[in-house]
């Protein structure tokens, strides 16, 4: 409910659901505030992959301007991450404090804006999450048994054993070299 003399601008709505539709016929022409959060299962990551911690929350002021809807605001989710260094989980929540997504309008009614949410913070995932970087940083070391690339020669460490089977460069090993065309 609004306040007499409050313009429509300052109206604001905060709920959690599993989807953020914009009805653009109550949309107003100066825009309006949503504040939020999406559930989850929104993100639907595949088994093995980060792993929601919580909700996408979301605090946006979306504007209609003819066939497009601008949202503009932050989002925010925590994960579960592996990092690429020491095989350990840990938490990172992703902050998207200045968030513009722009979304095509094709037709009235009610357009869902739940994908672009989910999309825009997926895009903004650590390419090579570490452990040192998380909520809580963690020591970041990489094991140096799992170095055998670089290992001394005194290291006990033995150099992985040799694949068996035909390699696929023993065809071309087999080729003689032409003779000097020069």
């Amino acid at each position: 409910m609004t306040k007499p003399g409050a313009s429509p601008a300052t109206l604001s709505y905060h709920f959690s659901v599993q989807a953020l539709l914009i009805n653009l016929g109550e949309l107003p022409e100066e825009g309006q505030k949503f504040a939020g959060e999406l559930s989850p299962e929104i993100f639907g990551l595949p088994e093995g992959d980060a792993r929601p911690l919580g909700p996408l929350a979301y605090d946006l002021y979306v504007q209609r301007f003819e066939n497009e809807l601008l949202f503009r605001g932050s989002l925010q989710a925590a994960f579960e991450f592996t990092c690429v260094r020491t095989l350990t989980r840990f938490k990172q929540t992703l902050t998207l404090p200045e968030a513009a997504i722009s979304l095509e309008i094709k037709q009235g009614g009610e357009i869902d804006a739940t994908e672009a949410l989910r999309e825009e913070l997926l895009i903004n995932f650590p390419e090579y999450p570490r452990c040192d970087e998380g909520d809580e940083p963690m020591d970041c070391e990489i094991d140096p048994r799992y170095l055998a690339v670089d290992k001394p020669a005194s290291d006990d460490v033995e150099s992985p054993p040799a694949r068996d089977g035909d390699s696929r460069w023993d065809a071309l090993d087999a080729f003689d070299t032409p003779p000097d065309q020069s």
